[in-house]
C-alpha cells in the first residue's frame, strides 16, 4: 500500500498541475479581447497621465466606449507625427487623440462623427475680461500676444495679428506664468489646453469669448474598420442624448465648446 501511495501521490500531483494550467488557459481566453487607443502621451485635458493612470477627455470616453464593446482598453502612446502610421500599420484599432478632421485626413482614414469643436482660444487675466471680450478687439491688439514658439496659435498670430508684439515661449506653463505676472497681455493657444491652463490658472486667468480658426474633432479609424466605426458613432449619439458626452467635457474643461 506504501509503495501504491508513493507512486499516486506524485501522479495526482502531476495531475491537478496540469488541470490548474488548464484552468488558467480557459480563464486568459475567456478574458475580455483588447481595444488598443492610440493617442498622445502629454495632451491635457483631452489625453494624458497621472502616474500609471490615463486621464482627460480622450481616455474617459476610451474607457467608455470599451466597456460598451465588452473590451478592456489598452492605450498606447504615439509620436503626434505617428499616429496615423500607428493606425494605418495596424499598430492600434483607433486614434482618440484629439484629431482634427481634415481633407488630407480624410483620405487616408475614416471618422467617427465630430463629437468637440476646438481651435484657438485667448487665455487672458480675468481682470482684462471688458478689453477683450470681442474677437475683434482680440484681433486688433497692439498689446503683447503670447504664443508656444512654431505652435498651430504661433503660425496664427503670425499671420493674423498685425498689429501685435509676438512673444514666443517654449511652453505653454511659462507663457501663462508670464501673463499672470503681467509680461504679456494674452496668450493665444490651442483651445483645450487653453481650456485647462485655465481651470489650473483660476481666478486669475479667464478664457475670452472669442475662438478662432475653428476645427472638429474626431476618433479616426481604419477603412475596414467600418463595424467599429458605426458602434463609435451610435455609442457618442447615445452620450449626447443621455448627457454623458456633456458630463466628461465638463469634468476636464472649465467651458464646455
Amino acid at each position: 500500500m506504501r509503495r501504491l501511495l508513493r507512486r499516486f501521490i506524485p501522479l495526482a500531483l502531476v495531475l491537478a498541475g496540469l488541470a490548474t494550467v488548464a484552468g488558467c488557459r480557459a480563464l486568459r481566453s475567456a478574458a475580455a479581447p483588447a481595444l488598443r487607443i492610440g493617442t498622445v502621451a502629454d495632451s491635457p485635458p483631452l489625453a494624458f497621465r497621472q502616474g500609471r493612470r490615463w486621464c482627460g477627455v480622450e481616455a474617459d470616453l476610451g474607457r467608455a466606449f470599451a466597456a460598451r464593446l465588452g473590451m478592456k482598453p489598452v492605450f498606447v502612446a504615439c509620436a503626434p507625427d505617428h499616429l496615423e502610421d500607428a493606425l494605418l500599420e495596424g499598430q492600434v484599432d483607433v486614434l482618440m487623440a484629439g484629431l482634427a478632421l481634415t481633407e488630407e485626413r480624410r483620405v487616408r482614414m475614416d471618422f467617427a462623427a465630430p463629437y468637440l469643436v476646438v481651435g484657438q482660444a485667448a487665455l487672458i487675466r480675468a481682470a482684462d475680461l471688458p478689453r477683450y471680450n470681442t474677437a475683434i478687439k482680440i484681433r486688433s491688439t497692439r498689446a503683447r500676444v503670447g504664443v508656444v514658439a512654431g505652435s498651430p496659435g504661433d503660425r496664427f498670430v503670425s499671420r493674423y495679428f498685425v498689429h501685435a508684439a509676438r512673444v514666443p515661449f517654449p511652453a505653454a506653463e511659462e507663457a501663462a506664468a508670464a501673463l499672470r505676472a503681467g509680461k504679456i497681455d494674452l496668450l493665444i493657444h490651442d483651445a483645450p489646453a487653453a481650456w485647462w491652463l485655465s481651470l489650473r490658472h483660476e481666478p486669475a486667468l479667464a478664457l475670452a469669448p472669442a475662438l478662432f480658426a475653428r476645427e472638429e474633432v474626431a476618433w479616426a479609424f481604419r477603412r475596414s474598420s467600418v463595424a467599429l466605426r458605426e458602434s463609435a458613432n451610435q455609442a457618442l449619439a447615445d452620450w449626447q442624448k443621455d448627457g454623458t458626452l456633456e458630463t466628461v467635457l465638463r469634468r476636464w474643461m472649465p467651458v464646455s465648446p
